[in-house]
């Protein structure tokens, strides 16, 4: 495997890590991403965090998942919200912008390491290419 391909295909799986971060960060107070109706009662369901995971892909390069967060939404009484359900608690999104921009961080730091070090590989070809020039 080509050292450029792999590092290219780490930028494109942090790409993807970070724009499912901003996606988190954007909703992070959506209430009703969908409606449900349960027993008569339409129940409001917030924005579901969104996880990306790498895992293998093609030829064992790094691939990307996303998958949703199933821990358990914030509840708040809020009887005046308009999301509000007959006990006046509102669910809110399981997205914590603290964990998120952490997160944000860590892919933005990962991305750059593989930038390096597809910078590297390249200063490498050319040096060799300069050699047998």
């Amino acid at each position: 495997m080509d050292p450029i391909e792999i590092s290219a295909a780490g930028m494109r799986a942090q790409r993807a890590r970070m724009d499912a971060i901003a996606a988190n960060l954007a909703n992070v107070d959506t209430t009703s991403a969908r409606t449900e109706v349960r027993d008569g009662e339409v129940r409001h369901v917030p924005f579901r965090r969104k996880l990306a995971v790498l895992v293998e892909g093609a030829g064992g390069l790094p691939a990307l998942k996303v998958i949703e967060d199933r821990s358990e939404f914030r509840a708040e009484h809020q009887p005046g919200h308009p999301h509000a359900s007959a006990a006046g608690t509102v669910l809110f999104p399981n997205v914590d912008p603290m964990v998120e921009m952490v997160d944000m961080m860590a892919a933005s730091r990962a991305y750059e390491a593989n930038l390096t070090a597809a910078e590297v590989a390249k200063s490498m070809h050319q040096s060799a290419l300069r050699i047998l020039g």
